[in-house]
Order: structure tokens, then sequence, then C-alpha cells
């Protein structure tokens, strides 16, 4: 049973000819008529009685008049529930970063730019290799992720296009204590996992510039930047974390950079997406970071 044919039933009930059953649907009477004929064809019964002048519903069809007026019902608030859950699903837009982007650039990003947009963001959290996975089974509209300035240089893959939002330091932060520690020749040091994106960049841009006289001591290692900048915040050891989330520190808990004297590499923040058809949403929010593209 179509909707609308539920609805020309409940207009014959509140008719009291099927001329003024075809008014209320809009329709001519010879249209009107036709439609209800389909309707009898498909059920395999009568539901006018043509025996009288003008036609009515047969008993049969009174009996079930209750129950059709719920089914309309029912029915109605289904599709409205269904497009109104459609709007909310067009206007929502996911974005995945990783875990310091979330905690340092994403929230000034949004309180500045996107929430005036209007739309619902929801975000995920996670690190680099899940963030892209997310994006390929298309579980996030967008990622925001860190690389590299060497990455950089390599075109984005050809089924993807990306936007660069922001440069930085990743800067070496600790507490004022340790400075008489490095002075000495030791360097305690918060480190990343070698397999996740700032082991492997720490690897790459600050060991091969340290000094060879420098003992390295690895006091804990973590793949959250957070916890490594907490536990540098106490005095455990150096950690290298994006200058941006120690800018939006309310406080800085005592937090000192010695960029001065260890390595600090730059890293870029990245927009990536799918190239394809794009919800409004997605393609406002996309053209927001346009605006912000490489500052």
């Amino acid at each position: 049973m179509k909707l609308e044919w539920l609805e020309d039933i409940i207009a014959i009930f509140e008719s009291e000819s099927l001329n003024e059953a075809a008014t209320r649907r809009y329709l001519t009477q010879p249209a009107f008529s036709r439609r209800v004929r389909s309707i009898e064809e498909y059920l395999g019964v009568e539901l006018m009685d043509r025996s009288r002048k003008p036609a009515r519903p047969t008993g049969m069809l009174v009996e079930q008049e209750d129950r059709l007026r719920r089914l309309s019902t029912d029915l109605k608030g289904l599709v409205i529930d269904l497009r109104k859950a459609d709007r909310q699903v067009r206007s929502r837009v996911v974005i995945a970063s990783q875990h310091a982007i979330t905690t340092s650039l994403l929230p000034p990003l949004i309180a500045t730019r996107l929430d005036a947009l209007g739309y619902r963001l929801r975000l995920r959290s996670a690190n680099r290799s899940e963030c892209w996975g997310m994006l390929i089974t298309k579980e996030a509209d967008l990622v925001l992720t860190y690389q590299s300035i060497s990455e950089l240089s390599s075109p984005p893959e050809e089924y993807v296009e990306q936007l660069v939002i922001s440069k930085e330091d990743l800067i070496p932060v600790g507490t004022a204590a340790l400075r008489d520690q490095i002075d000495a020749g030791r360097l305690p040091v918060i480190a990343y996992p070698s397999d996740v994106f700032m082991g492997k960049l720490i690897d790459s841009e600050v060991h091969p510039y340290l000094s060879d006289s420098m003992l390295r001591e690895i006091k804990v290692e973590t793949a959250l930047t957070v916890a490594a900048m907490q536990l540098a915040a106490n005095g455990v050891g150096i950690a290298w974390i994006p200058r941006s989330m120690l800018e939006n520190l309310p406080a800085k808990n005592g937090l000192l950079s010695f960029s001065d004297i260890l390595p600090t590499p730059r890293i870029a923040t990245v927009a990536t997406r799918l190239i394809g058809k794009k919800s409004n949403a997605e393609q406002a929010i996309w053209k927001e970071l346009e605006t912000v593209h490489g500052k």
C-alpha cells in the first residue's frame, strides 16, 4: 500500500462523494476514480459501493476506518522522521584527527571559524594510521593529520585532495630543573614509539642532530602527546610537543622550551578528504578550511 493510497481512502471517509474526495486530493474526478480502481485491483476487493449514488465506502472498508487512519498517521510520521534523520546526517561532518590536533589546533579552529557555519561536527581522535583508515572506509568525511615538511614535497595520492592548514615547530619542553642535566650531557627523554608518526619524526629529525657526547635516557614511552606533555610538566624528562599544544594551555604548568639547545623540527597540519561528491555541509567546512590554508 502506498501512502498516497491511504490518504485517498481517508479523503473518501471525510467526503460526501468521490467528486469531493477528488477535490481534497487535488485531482479531477475521473483521475481520482481511476486511482480508486487501481487500489481495488491491487487489493483484489471492492472498496466502493457503486450501487449507491453517490458511491460510498463499503461496510467492510468502514469497519477498517480507524485502523487505516492509524496506519496513515504512522506512515506519515515515519516519512517525517526519515527525512529529519536524513537532514541531520547531511548537516553532520565527521572529522578524524590525531590526538594532539584534537586537543590543540581543533578547539580554537572550531570556536573561531567552523562553529559559525551552523553544522554539527563529530570529532574522532586516533593515531595517524587510524585516521587514514577512517577516511578510506568513509567513517570520517575528512581527517586532520601531521606531516613532516619532507612529506609535503611528495604529491598526495590521486584519490584524495589535501590542504596544508598550518606549519609549526615541534618543540622540546621540560621543567627548568632539567637544564643542568642537559648541560652535563644527560638527556632524560619522554619518547614516542618508533612505529607512530611522532616517533618516526624524532628518529629522523631529532636524534641525528643530537651531540654524540649526549647520553640519551628514555624515562617513559607513550604514544599520546598529551600524556608526554603532562609527564614533562612533572619533571620526568624532555618531550617534543607541537607548539600549538603549548600555546593553547590555560596555564603553562612550569613548562619551558629547550629549543635553544635541542633540535626543533617543523611539522605541518594537513586536511585530507576523498575526491568525489560532497554534502553541502562538508563542502562548507572544506571551503572554510581553505581560508586558513597555509597560515
